[in-house]
């Protein structure tokens, strides 16, 4: 019988049922929670009722939230694409003997934890913070600024939380590609913006691609942000579903917000993927 088995599964087999195990079993688990009924105490029924999803898609509360939750997770991604392109396109020029150090540098906040990190933003956001009062020694502004407990403050937050992953995706592609290809363009007469234009960025997409994808998945889904620098004044999906498991033990709710986020995230991001592709929704290139 095990003759008969090709070898690549059995490699395969011990990644596959880790995988099994603490992705698709629980995945399924949340997706039956999240078609439970609940009765008027809250208690839960076994049964197959689309009262949850109904729940969410008629309130506008929830889908302003929804709303909310994609919008600063696609600022979030665009904004640690151009500053996260940059760094990484000088670290990738950058001379052997000081490449090493500026990867330590950026990389060094991934050994710090997040809520330290959040609690130091808390300090410099708030309204008699280290930035306002910048601000306000210099003349720039008369008043402080509210940047905590609003969208940009999170927003803030969640780039300086998530630019080491943009740097260091952006990084393996732009030390990988083959620098013979710009000396090319330029000896025939391009410029250094029409090489960075028609070669280097080209040649950086699927760098591109794989680190916005990342970015936004793991900001769409983050928590600790959210709930330090957001705090109650702004709600977005990962703090609700927190809210609604934990605070009001709203298991079927929380697994159809789950489901919901979940479907989210892989929607933008196909349709994301095909239009950086150069693909029509029909598949046509």
């Amino acid at each position: 019988m095990l003759k008969r088995i090709p070898p690549y599964w059995i490699l395969l087999a011990p990644g596959l049922i880790i995988f099994l195990l603490v992705f698709v079993l629980p995945l399924a688990r949340l997706l039956m929670l999240s078609f439970y009924q609940t009765d008027s105490s809250g208690a839960m029924k076994a049964a197959f009722v689309w009262q949850q999803y109904g729940r969410f898609f008629t309130d506008p509360f929830y889908l302003q939230m929804l709303w909310r939750s994609v919008y600063i997770g696609v600022a979030v991604s665009f904004i640690c694409l151009i500053l996260g392109y940059c760094l990484a396109y000088g670290v990738s020029r950058a001379q052997p003997k000081h490449r090493f150090l500026l990867l330590i540098l950026i990389a060094l906040p991934l050994l710090t934890s997040a809520v330290i990190r959040n609690f130091g933003w808390i300090i410099i956001l708030g309204r008699k913070g280290i930035l306002n009062q910048f601000l306000l020694g210099i003349g720039l502004i008369q008043e402080p600024l509210e940047l905590l407990y609003t969208p940009a403050g999170v927003i803030i937050a969640l780039v300086h939380v998530m630019l080491p992953y943009m740097v260091l995706v952006l990084y393996s592609v732009l030390e990988g590609m083959d620098r013979n290809l710009e000396s090319a363009a330029a000896n025939l007469g391009a410029s250094k913006t029409k090489v960075f234009w028609f070669v280097t960025l080209p040649l950086s997409k699927q760098g591109i691609i794989a680190g916005t994808l990342l970015v936004f998945s793991i900001t769409l889904s983050f928590f600790v942000t959210p709930s330090l620098i957001g705090g109650a004044k702004v709600k977005l999906m990962a703090t609700e579903i927190y809210n609604q498991t934990i605070n009001l033990l709203n298991w079927p709710y929380a697994s159809a917000m789950g489901v919901i986020l979940l479907l989210t995230m892989l929607g933008v991001t196909s349709l994301y993927r095909r239009m950086l592709s150069g693909r029509k929704p029909g598949g046509v290139v």
